[in-house]
C-alpha cells in the first residue's frame, strides 16, 4: 500500500490517511465533516478507511461538524474496522465530529481542546407541511445520535437530550468527567481552522470565547459562510 492515499484535490488539503507502519495507519479528519471540495466526504472517508490493512487505526480530530449522515458513515466504518482504533482529540470535537470520535476504543482528548453536543439543524425551504416533516425527520436524527452518546458512555437519555438542547460545550476535564473521553492528555499545537466564521456558518450559538484560533485565508473563510446552506442536516 502506498504512504499515503490520494484523495480529490482542494486548494487547502484537511483530510488524509497516512500508514505510519505496516500494521498502523493515521486518519486525520481536521475542518468540515461531509466537506467533498475538502475531501471530507463519507464517500472519500469511508472508501480509504475501508481499504485500510491495518491492526491499528490512530484518528485525530480537529473538527466543528458538518454533515450528519456523512459523519455517521464514517463512525460506522471506523467501528466496523478490524483495526483497534484510538482518537485524539487535538483541538475541537464538535456536533457529528464528537460522534466519529466515538468510534475510538480509547478516546483521548488534548487538555487544552474542546468537546461540543447539539441538537441537530436543518436549512430548508417551503411550505408548513414540509417544514413539520423537517422537524419530525430532526427529531429522529436527534433519537439516533443519542443511541451512539448512549451506547459507548452509558449515560442517561434525557441527560444527553438535554445537553444536546443546551448546546453544551466540554473542557477535556469536563468531557472526562461526562464519560464522552477516556483521558486527557498534554496540551497540543492546533493545526486546523476553528475560527467563529466557520462556527456561526455552522449556525452554533455558544462558543466559547477562549475556544483555540489560527487565522484562516480568504477563501476558506468564504467557502464556510456558505456551509450552513449546503448541506441538508448539519449536526
Amino acid at each position: 500500500m502506498k504512504n499515503v492515499i490520494p484523495f480529490p484535490k482542494a486548494k487547502t488539503q484537511w483530510f488524509s490517511i497516512k500508514n505510519i507502519a505496516n500494521k498502523s495507519a493515521d486518519v486525520y479528519i481536521y475542518d468540515v465533516v461531509g466537506d467533498s471540495w475538502a475531501g471530507n466526504d463519507a464517500v472519500t472517508v469511508v472508501k480509504q478507511i475501508n481499504a485500510l490493512e491495518v491492526d491499528k487505526i490512530n484518528l485525530r480530530i480537529n473538527s466543528p461538524g458538518g454533515s450528519v449522515f456523512d459523519g455517521v458513515a464514517i463512525y460506522n466504518a471506523l467501528i466496523n474496522h478490524k483495526a483497534v482504533v484510538t482518537t485524539y482529540i487535538d483541538g475541537l470535537a464538535a456536533s457529528i465530529a464528537s460522534v466519529i470520535a466515538l468510534a475510538g476504543n480509547e478516546i483521548i482528548m488534548a487538555e487544552n481542546a474542546m468537546f461540543m453536543i447539539h441538537d441537530p439543524m436543518s436549512g430548508l425551504m417551503g411550505r408548513a407541511s414540509e417544514m413539520r416533516r423537517e422537524a419530525d425527520l430532526l427529531d429522529q436524527i436527534k433519537e439516533t445520535l443519542i443511541n451512539t452518546y448512549e451506547s459507548r458512555t452509558g449515560l442517561d437519555r434525557e441527560n444527553i437530550a438535554t445537553a444536546m438542547t443546551d448546546e453544551t460545550w466540554f473542557t477535556a476535564k469536563e468531557a472526562l468527567e461526562a464519560k464522552y473521553i477516556t483521558s486527557v492528555s498534554k496540551a497540543s499545537l492546533i493545526a486546523a481552522c476553528a475560527d467563529t466564521t466557520t462556527l456561526s456558518a455552522l449556525g452554533y450559538t455558544k462558543s466559547p470565547d477562549h475556544l483555540p484560533q489560527e487565522p484562516c485565508k480568504a477563501h476558506a473563510i468564504r467557502r464556510r459562510l456558505t456551509l450552513f446552506g449546503k448541506f441538508h442536516n448539519i449536526q
